[in-house]
């Protein structure tokens, strides 16, 4: 069977997807710490019971370990330790590997959400793909899917826009979304329209609040 990992799998939208792809996939959670993966795992099991692929498929792991055993990479951390996580790992990464993307530069100003990205202006995405080895293909996406419906595993009818360079990373990575049913992969472009991707957690959010909205996500429709 497959492994798929997730660096930074404790947090709530590491949780959801996993939860999801381990009815297909052999999952490592991982995190900087051991027994902060093993307890995740642990609350996954009791909170989620009689589900016998989560018993089977759901592995505690330290991040390092998820990206020296793993092809296939989810970056599930939040947005202030992403750069420095993925710079501690560069030695650990097998190399011809995916990694995706899932983090959301937001900050809260006022009453107001705002994307934040550094004074280069480059998305979080295309700053991971300058520090990681050349082999590695890097995609966006999930910025805007409510995790707690994942989680709770309640209806959901959702667009995941990806970005990435190569068609076939994105073949890829669109497969690994259509496991998750309701969703559907939509191709943006390239990595350089990243940023695009990461700005639609803080538009989804202040769109929410301004409007009383309960966890909307974006669903495109063609006419």
């Amino acid at each position: 069977m497959e492994k798929i990992g997730f660096v930074g799998g404790t947090g709530d939208l590491g949780r959801a997807i996993a939860i999801h792809l381990a009815k297909h996939y052999e999952i490592l959670v991982g995190s900087r710490s051991i027994e902060k993966a093993e307890e995740t795992v642990s609350t996954i099991l009791r909170e989620k019971p009689g589900k016998d692929y989560l018993q089977e498929n759901l592995r505690s792991a330290e991040n390092r370990n998820v990206v020296e055993s793993c092809k296939i990479i989810f970056l599930t951390v939040p947005h202030e330790n992403a750069i420095e996580t993925i710079r501690s790992l560069v030695s650990n990464f097998l190399g011809g590997q995916i990694l995706i993307s899932a983090v959301a530069p937001v900050v809260k100003v006022g009453k107001e959400f705002h994307s934040k990205f550094d004074s280069s202006g480059k998305s979080v995405s295309q700053q991971i793909a300058e520090l990681i080895p050349k082999s590695i293909k890097v995609a966006t996406a999930f910025q805007s899917v409510p995790a707690h419906i994942l989680y709770e595993e309640r209806p959901i009818s959702a667009d995941v826009l990806v970005a990435c360079d190569e068609l076939e990373t994105y073949r890829i990575v669109s497969e690994l979304i259509s496991k998750i049913e309701g969703l559907r992969p939509l191709y943006l472009g390239t990595l350089d329209l990243s940023g695009e991707i990461e700005r639609l957690t803080a538009l989804v959010l202040n769109i929410a609040i301004k409007n009383k909205l309960k966890s909307p996500t974006p669903k495109f429709n063609s006419f």
